[in-house]
């Protein structure tokens, strides 16, 4: 009986171990669960059935690996952010803890027709369409405006204007009482308030329904973690900050810089990515 016991220990150890360490072929008959066909226009989708509640989406391009919350069931977009070469993806899905065991994965080149593709489409966490409350409303405010630095001036205003913090969600957030969290841009709209994440995120939504390029930036300030966005205006990329933006109420901008926040040395900021 004993031996029997630890027979049946080993063998739930190896499986599960196996499950953490079995190479990317082990799920080619997953691989439809990540598809890469529209990888020319910047981007790929996700969607994959489980009743795991929690999943990730890992983006390995050379020595740098991004991570992106997934929900089960959903169809998700995610950009090819480093631009042409080649990428590994893989789908995790949730153990225990900050376990997480690799479910499906895949590999591609990528080659893209336009090199600001992925700062133009709507992703998980950028999301509109010409038909939503974002895409519709950056069409209302940008009727009649024919240039992008007039686009862009209309839009920062916007979110300047009608935009506040959201205090008690960002006090769950760095507490740690929530701890994932995917911004809805069309709520975001809807109820005028949230965190930096919100502000970036519903900035480069406007931006991009309107065909502007604009990323949405990760990183910290003064040893917090902030979110910004960076907007591509006539050959040049800007920084715009809509939190400071719309924390000092800089919402009467008449030039393009007027909006741009300049980043420097001694300004707090860094990169995460």
């Amino acid at each position: 009986m004993k031996r029997y016991a630890r027979f049946l220990g080993v063998l739930l150890c190896f499986l599960f171990l196996s499950a953490c360490i079995l190479p990317a072929s082990v799920f080619a008959a997953q691989t439809e669960a990540i598809d890469t066909s529209t990888s020319s226009e910047g981007y790929f989708t996700v969607c994959y059935r489980s009743d795991c509640q929690k999943m990730k989406v890992a983006v390995s391009f050379g020595q740098a690996t991004g991570y992106y919350n997934y929900t089960p069931g959903e169809t998700s977009s995610y950009t090819f952010s480093k631009g042409d070469g080649d990428y590994t993806i893989t789908l995790y899905r949730h153990l225990y803890g900050n376990s997480y065991t690799p479910v499906a994965s895949k590999k591609v080149t990528v080659n893209m027709q336009d090199d600001l593709a992925p700062y133009r489409v709507s992703t998980d966490e950028i999301t509109f369409s010409a038909e939503d409350a974002v895409g519709l409303k950056a069409a209302e405010l940008c009727e009649g405006l024919t240039d992008t630095a007039s686009k862009v001036i209309a839009l920062h205003n916007y979110v300047a204007a009608t935009l506040s913090y959201d205090y008690e969600f960002a006090a769950g957030v760095t507490s740690g009482v929530i701890k994932t969290y995917v911004p809805n841009t069309s709520k975001i709209l809807d109820t005028k308030k949230g965190i930096c994440y919100d502000f970036s995120a519903l900035f480069a939504a406007l931006c991009r329904s309107q065909d502007i390029p604009c990323a949405l930036e990760k990183g910290y300030y003064y040893g917090g973690y902030h979110a910004w966005n960076k907007v591509y205006v006539d050959g040049n990329w800007y920084t715009l900050d809509l939190t400071m933006a719309s924390a000092y109420r800089n919402s009467d901008a008449q030039a393009l810089e007027d909006c741009i926040f300049h980043m420097t040395a001694d300004s707090g900021y860094s990169y995460s990515r």
